[in-house]
């Protein structure tokens, strides 16, 4: 195998050199006809730089100041000539007067009666305006304040005892309570203010209360022996069922 081979390439050795020559002289002809020639590289640009000194900066002159304004010479002051003094006067002598005496009073027994008339026509007429402005008065009534009054509330109440009505609707729905009222009435027993002073919680009862004042005037009058132009009273109204 091994002497084969080294005949093969004794014999073929020639030829491929041969064969290898000729192709490198081919392509070198080759590149020579058909080559194209490099462009010659571009020549450098010189640039010309001319240097000029500049002169130096002078910094800027100063402004003059302003000259300051003179200052206005000070007027003069006007001279005050004081006045002249009045040249004081002799005082008057003083005329002597006479001497006057007064009279001791005299005591007229008429004018002490008379001041003594007025004292006691005073004395009345202060009693007078005192019980006027007594009967002027409003007055509280309450129990126990003087038998007068006892007698006084006790007829008060049987007359408004006849105007008591327990309204049916309340009976129905079986509502109690004791309403409070507080009204106000002159001595001829007329009705001059009544209001609601606290409520039984039901409105029913509460508006019969205040019906049954207003049915009820006028009230009893004041008798005599009672100090006061109006009265003022306050009395709860009980609505019991049993």
């Amino acid at each position: 195998m091994g002497g084969a081979w080294k005949e093969f390439a004794r014999e073929r050795l020639p030829f491929v050199a041969g064969s290898l020559g000729l192709n490198g002289l081919i392509l070198f002809l080759f590149a020579i006809a058909f080559g194209h020639k490099l462009p010659p590289p571009p020549e450098p640009v010189v640039l010309e730089v001319d240097i000029v000194e500049l002169p130096p900066t002078l910094p800027p002159e100063p402004e003059p100041e302003p000259e300051p304004e003179p200052e206005p010479e000070p007027e003069p002051e006007p001279e005050i000539v004081p006045e002249p003094e009045p040249e004081p006067q002799p005082e008057p002598e003083p005329t002597p007067q006479p001497e006057v005496t007064e009279p001791e009073p005299q005591v007229d027994a008429t004018e002490s009666d008379t001041s003594t008339e007025q004292v006691s026509e005073n004395t009345a007429e202060t009693a007078e305006t005192a019980e006027e402005e007594s009967l002027s008065q409003q007055v509280e009534l309450t129990a126990g304040q003087s038998s007068d009054v006892d007698r006084y509330l006790t007829e008060l109440s049987r007359h408004l005892g006849r105007y008591y009505e327990y309204p049916r609707r309340a009976r129905r729905l079986g509502q109690e309570g004791a309403p409070v009222v507080v009204f106000e009435f002159s001595r001829d027993g007329t009705l001059v203010n009544h209001s609601l002073h606290a409520s039984s919680s039901h409105a029913l009862l509460d508006d019969a209360a205040l019906d049954m004042l207003k049915d009820a005037e006028p009230l009893p009058e004041v008798p005599d022996s009672m100090k006061g132009q109006t009265f003022t009273y306050t009395l709860p109204i009980n609505f019991n069922l049993r």
